[in-house]
């Protein structure tokens, strides 16, 4: 297996693109999951100057408005936060790298030398698959920047084990609402709390709550991926068998 392992860059990201991934989840469209109460949740004087407004336009003039005030008024330099956190990976990136490889049975051959991670306003930390970055917001402690930069790189090495063992899995899919996009937010709980990557860096990973909470014929959810994972003859083998179990069951993941 190759050594040679791509770089995580943290970045600032430019106020209009921290507006523009909040707007989307302010205003999600349509059968889209609704993250906004975790935005007002970090910004509640913005849940009151949206209040009543409607237009999408409207909404968005709102939001500029408000981030822009907010970065001044709380005196924030994200170029400064993402040094700090470029130094706070820096100690274990390589090596996390190597062990992802290791754990899921493939190389980051054909994966960007250079992920970009975006420090962000947005406290959602949402993903680009297709262009290999993601965002980690500003406030986080060091111990939480690593873990969601590591779930982000598990993603990213994930969905390219997923093609190689599912060929015919289309790039859409890998995004909500599609099933493999629910596989892929179930099992950050079970693989990175494998104990290979836990040497290297011990954090209690968990996916998603509504995983985390859901049982299913008397059991937890996830502890199906857990013995699949626990009993697998290698990575393939358990990402078949929880393949064939999340399309049993998809019924009941997509109402979860």
């Amino acid at each position: 297996m190759s050594e040679k392992v791509p770089k995580i860059i943290f970045k600032a990201m430019p106020l209009s693109e921290s507006v523009d991934s909040i707007h989307g989840f302010l205003n999600p469209y349509k059968n889209e999951w609704d993250w906004s109460e975790m935005i007002y949740g970090e910004y509640p004087n913005i849940k009151d100057k949206l209040k009543g407004i409607n237009k999408v336009g409207d909404r968005k003039a709102i939001e500029t408005d408000f981030f822009k005030e907010y970065i001044v008024n709380n005196d924030i330099d994200l170029s400064a936060t993402a040094k700090i956190f470029q130094h706070c990976w820096d100690k274990f990136g390589n090596e996390i790298f190597l062990v992802l490889a290791e754990i899921l049975e493939v190389d980051w051959a054909g994966i960007p030398p250079e992920i970009s991670a975006y420090i962000s306003l947005n406290p959602i930390n949402p993903r680009d698959i297709e262009n290999f970055s993601f965002e980690v917001f500003y406030k986080y402690p060091q111990e939480r920047v690593i873990s969601v930069s590591i779930h982000e790189l598990l993603h990213f090495i994930y969905f390219k084990k997923c093609r190689q063992v599912f060929p015919k899995t289309k790039e859409r899919e890998l995004d909500a609402p599609y099933l493999a996009w629910h596989l892929s937010e179930m099992v950050p709980a079970i693989i990175l709390n494998d104990e290979c990557l836990q040497k290297v860096f011990k954090y209690n990973f968990r996916s998603y709550d509504i995983y985390e909470d859901a049982t299913l014929h008397g059991k937890s959810l996830l502890s199906y991926l857990k013995e699949f994972y626990d009993t697998r003859n290698d990575f393939e083998d358990f990402l078949k068998k929880s393949w064939d179990f999340v399309q049993e069951n998809e019924s009941f993941i997509q109402d979860l």
